[in-house]
């Protein structure tokens, strides 16, 4: 019972923060109806934070914490839906440039944070 306590509660704190991500996209006038750069922005940060925690700390972490942060955090700040939505929208808009560009970098970029990660750690 505890295992989902620990990963409704990490996927609180990464929807909230992921909510907070496209917010500080609009103050910063960043906001685009072209190119989703919140959507982007925090799925490469969940990326990171993921490859960190497992990659850099694998036997530091406890399993509530893995459930917290691997499960919940991670996969509550990432967006896959939205992914899928905004680049669906980019179809429908016919705007090939910024769908190559958005599937490109988001893919991409996040496995090869996977990747770098997970070649600093073998021997």
């Amino acid at each position: 019972m505890m295992a989902w306590l620990w990963v409704f509660l990490g996927g609180g704190l990464g929807s909230i923060l992921r909510y907070g991500m496209g917010r500080i996209v609009i103050a910063l006038g960043k906001d685009s109806d072209s190119f989703p750069l919140a959507t982007l922005s925090s799925n490469l940060l969940a990326c990171l934070i993921l490859a960190y925690l497992a990659f850099k700390l694998p036997g530091r972490l406890d399993e509530s914490q893995k459930l917290f942060w691997l499960v919940g955090f991670c996969g509550g700040f990432s967006t896959f839906s939205t992914f899928s939505l905004e680049n669906w929208l980019l179809i429908e808009q016919k705007a090939w440039g910024f769908l190559s560009a958005n599937l490109v970098l988001s893919l991409g970029l996040g496995i090869a944070l996977m990747w770098l990660f997970a070649r600093s750690t073998s021997v």
